[in-house]
């Protein structure tokens, strides 16, 4: 529908896109507050403030936000339609009923 968001794409390496998804969003997301000494050796390798992938993992972070936002509406769509069709149906019931 119009008001759908459109989805900005990370234009990441597919290797990277795939260790991130391996993570997911909340590691990702606290990777890039947290300091060193508390990751493991191989989030380490990712760390945006030393190796430089703090964009990459912005990217992909706003990525996954925009679909998450995008599946939303399309689920606020689809319950508003159900709710339009029922509404439909039970005035057409009802005149059916009442010029019988």
């Amino acid at each position: 529908m119009w008001w759908w968001r459109k989805v900005r794409r990370a234009g990441i390496p597919r290797d990277m896109r795939d260790q991130f998804e391996q993570w997911g969003v909340e590691v990702l997301s606290q990777a890039i507050s947290i300091s060193q000494p508390y990751m493991g050796e191989d989030l380490k390798a990712y760390v945006p403030h030393h190796t430089g992938h703090r964009e990459q993992v912005l990217a992909w972070l706003t990525e996954m936000s925009d679909r998450e936002v995008r599946r939303e509406d399309r689920l606020e769509t689809l319950e508003w339609a159900i709710l339009i069709f029922v509404v439909i149906e039970t005035l057409l019931s009802t005149a059916e009923f009442i010029w019988r």
